[in-house]
C-alpha cells in the first residue's frame, strides 16, 4: 500500500476515534468497576460495528424513508426514527457483556462505551463528508463539534440504557424495567437532534450545552 495513502487513513481514523477513547478514559477514571477490557472492547466494537449497520438497516426501513433528500419528512427522520433505530442499535451488544456486570455503574460505562464506538465511526463518516463538501475548514468545524457534542451525546444516552439493563442483571427485575430508560434515551437523543438541526444558533448552542451537561452527569452516574 502506499505510504502516503496508509497515512492519510491513519490520520481520518485517529481524528474520528480518539475523542471516543478520550470519554472512555474520562469516564472510566474514579469509578469504582472492576470492568474486563475485553468487555469494553466487546462494546466498543459492538458499537462502532454492528450497531451502526444495524441502525442503517432500521432507518432505511422506516416509512417515508429518501437517501437522496432530507425533505419535510428529513426532521421526522432525524429527531424520531433515527433516536429510536440507534438507541436501539447501540446496548444490544450489552446481551454479550452481561456476565461482567456487577453493578449499576457497570451497565452505564458498558452502555456509554457502546455510544462511543458508535459515535467514532459517524465521525468518522460526517467528517469525511463535510470535507468533500465544505473542505478542510468545514472538516476541522465538524471534527471539533463532534468530538465534544455528538460523543457526549452518543454516550450519555446509551449509558442511561445500560443502566437499565444493570438493573435488569443485577437486581434479577423483568427485562420490561429496561424500557424506561431506553425511552428516556431516546428522547434526549431526540431533542438533541432536533435542537443541533435547527437554523437557529441559540438553538445549535443548546444542543451543545444539552450534550455536555448530559455527559457530566453521566460522569456522576459511573462514579
Amino acid at each position: 500500500m502506499d505510504i502516503d495513502l496508509l497515512q492519510t487513513i491513519v490520520f481520518f481514523l485517529l481524528v474520528a476515534f480518539l475523542p471516543s477513547i478520550f470519554w472512555i478514559g474520562w469516564l472510566m477514571k474514579g469509578s469504582n468497576t472492576v470492568l474486563s477490557m475485553s468487555s469494553l472492547l466487546i462494546m466498543f466494537i459492538w458499537g462502532a460495528g454492528f450497531a451502526v449497520i444495524i441502525a442503517i438497516i432500521l432507518e432505511m426501513l422506516a416509512p417515508g424513508f429518501s437517501p437522496r433528500e432530507y425533505t419535510s419528512s428529513a426532521l421526522f427522520m432525524v429527531v424520531v426514527i433515527a433516536p429510536f433505530a440507534e438507541e436501539f442499535a447501540k446496548p444490544l451488544g450489552l446481551k454479550f457483556t452481561g456476565w461482567d456486570i456487577g453493578s449499576l455503574q457497570d451497565g452505564v460505562i458498558l452502555g456509554a462505551t457502546a455510544g462511543l464506538g458508535f459515535a467514532a465511526t459517524e465521525n468518522l463518516l460526517y467528517e469525511l463528508s463535510a470535507l468533500n463538501d465544505g473542505g478542510w475548514e468545514s472538516f476541522l468545524m465538524t471534527a471539533i463539534l463532534r468530538s465534544f457534542a455528538a460523543c457526549a451525546l452518543h454516550a450519555s444516552a446509551t449509558a442511561l440504557t445500560g443502566q437499565g439493563y444493570a438493573r435488569y442483571v443485577v437486581d434479577h427485575s423483568s427485562w420490561l424495567v429496561i424500557i424506561p430508560f431506553y425511552l428516556l434515551a431516546v428522547l434526549m437523543h431526540g431533542v438533541y437532534n432536533y435542537l443541533a438541526s435547527s437554523a437557529s444558533l441559540i438553538a445549535f448552542i443548546g444542543a451543545m450545552a444539552l450534550a455536555m451537561l448530559l455527559i457530566f452527569l453521566t460522569k456522576d452516574s459511573a462514579s
